[in-house]
């Protein structure tokens, strides 16, 4: 069994002005915000990419600790999932089942990825809750990716996570709301993109993602934010240049920059809507001086405050 991880990290005083993450993490009641690390890369493997973002959560626990808090934070760290024998449905199940716990508890759950495949089990967890407490009420997807993630296969991976979103939805004739941000022309195949517009989904290149094009970009999401009650929010964080995020499954040659995504977020945040937020694709094996980790902590920490 996997050791828990341990906050702690620098202490410059014990009082308000002072605090950083570590010191509050478990601390207050009623919790707000619950983090839940997804240990998986079963999903990558199986859609053949680099292996190494099992490391992910813990990884950004570490760079997530030190950060300063500049209001009162009530957080708790609920510890990781783990796949560690090859049964990632079994780990997607698992992560499902805690997604609702937690949301029961009127929380909202932060997961750290981890392969992809983390997709599935977050949508999972926030259908099954909506369906039994609030079965009229609309569920949508925004999904930062240079991917569609829309793969059909004969086993989940990492490149399934959305297409067994919406047979999941079809399954209990569901309305399947899925906006993508950031697709890149040259890492999706045209099937891809067929299979992206028979579902109905919502996507915007990432070449469409500049400053000129952002009011455009804004409109089109207030318009899916407006159509749905709740967000599922996901980042993978292959949706970012290389140069940004390096330590990931599959690196982007474009991507975005973190000021075009910071204004994008700020948008979809202030809907008051985001139910379930996860971050993907860290890989500490292939990052460079943790950028990618740094950065994976700084979109947390950009939901949080």
């Amino acid at each position: 069994m996997a050791t828990p991880f341990i906050w702690q990290g620098r202490i410059d005083g014990e009082t308000e002005e002072h605090l950083r993450i570590h010191q509050v993490m478990n601390r207050y009641t009623p919790t707000q915000f619950t983090l839940v690390g997804f240990a998986s890369d079963e999903g990558v493997k199986r859609n053949k990419g680099r292996l190494g973002a099992k490391a992910g959560p813990d990884a950004i626990r570490q760079q997530l600790a030190g950060l300063p808090l500049h209001r009162p934070l009530a957080i708790r760290d609920a510890g990781t999932v783990y796949c560690d024998d090859g049964n990632l449905e079994t780990a997607q199940r698992h992560l499902s089942d805690e997604i609702i716990d937690i949301l029961s508890l009127n929380q909202t759950p932060i997961i750290l990825g981890g392969g992809h495949e983390v997709a599935f089990a977050s949508f999972q967890g926030l259908f099954d809750f909506v369906a039994k407490n609030k079965p009229t009420k609309i569920i949508g997807i925004i999904n930062f990716d240079a991917h569609f993630d829309l793969r059909s296969a004969f086993e989940a991976t990492s490149g399934t996570p959305f297409l067994q979103s919406a047979m999941l939805c079809k399954q209990y004739n569901r309305p399947f709301n899925y906006l993508c941000l950031g697709i890149a022309d040259h890492g999706n195949t045209k099937v891809l993109f067929d299979t992206a517009d028979d579902l109905g989904c919502h996507y915007i290149r990432d070449k469409y993602l500049t400053p000129s094009q952002l009011p455009k970009a804004i409109q089109q999401i207030e318009q899916f934010i407006n159509k749905v009650d709740y967000l599922y929010v996901t980042v993978d964080l292959d949706v970012f240049s290389a140069s940004i995020a390096p330590g990931v499954s599959a690196p982007a040659a474009k991507g975005i920059n973190t000021e075009i995504f910071d204004e994008l977020f700020a948008v979809i945040k202030a809907s008051g809507k985001i139910s379930v937020f996860d971050i993907a694709e860290c890989n500490p094996e292939f990052d460079i001086d943790n950028h990618t980790s740094k950065l994976a902590a700084y979109l947390i920490y950009q939901f949080l405050f």
